[in-house]
């Protein structure tokens, strides 16, 4: 808790005025910078954390939920082979990225509802909103791989990455090996920011934020995969 200066009056964490005197309690953030935010919750999770929460607007919560979709599309036309049912990458490549689009605003959907009300079961002290944005710029690192690293793995496997005969580890070991352990890296490191925000913008302790993310992931992760397996057998 926050004590107002002027009539010593407790007020939350990340409140800008006192709901006493409404004496200001600390800087207002109207909007938030993407670039800006999106470097500095690499560089400085906590404060940034901490910054998203203040902010009044969440701007590009859903641009990243967005590409985090096509991110998660492409994973799953990978690890379905799907690449088998197009001819050619070009074909494959405009419907994973529509696909994408659809699947991250679905996600953004079910995965905040999830994580805030896991959040909230295990005493919570946040919005939805917050919530939303947490789990959003918690993302950063995933969609930095979907802009630098999906081109490279396209460019090296081509059509292969989505096809199992030949399986992409066949055509070069080395190169497929590095880029999944890379792709792999970069889901933990989303999976550390996001612990990091539910301490920040939840107020939970270590451990119940380690609960939080790891039921929320559980039970997403289940939602996602029977849902794929029925639209492929579907298919």
């Amino acid at each position: 808790m926050m004590k107002c200066p002027v009539c010593s009056k407790e007020n939350d964490d990340f409140a800008t005025t006192c709901i006493r005197c409404s004496s200001f309690l600390q800087n207002r953030i109207p909007n938030l910078d993407f670039f800006e935010t999106a470097w500095k919750i690499l560089e400085s999770p906590q404060k940034t954390f901490r910054r998203i929460v203040v902010a009044e607007h969440k701007n590009y919560s859903f641009f990243l939920f967005a590409l985090f979709g096509i991110s998660l599309s492409f994973s799953a036309f990978w690890y379905f082979r799907l690449g088998n049912r197009f001819d050619t990458l070009l074909d494959l490549i405009p419907w994973a990225v529509l696909v994408g689009v659809c699947l991250g605003v679905a996600t953004a959907l079910v995965l905040t509802a999830l994580y805030h009300g896991v959040a909230k079961l295990l005493g919570g002290n946040s919005s939805l909103r917050n919530s939303f944005a947490i789990l959003a710029y918690s993302l950063v690192p995933i969609v930095g791989s979907l802009v630098l690293v999906l081109p490279i793995e396209l460019l090296t496997f081509g059509m292969y990455l989505f096809t199992s005969n030949p399986h992409p580890y066949t055509i070069k070991p080395l190169s497929y090996v590095l880029l999944m352990g890379f792709d792999g890296a970069v889901a933990a490191w989303s999976i550390l920011l996001v612990t990091i925000g539910t301490i920040v913008g939840h107020q939970l302790s270590l451990v119940r934020s380690i609960v939080t993310v790891s039921v929320t992931l559980a039970l997403f992760g289940g939602v996602f995969f029977l849902a794929a397996g029925a639209l492929q057998v579907g298919g």
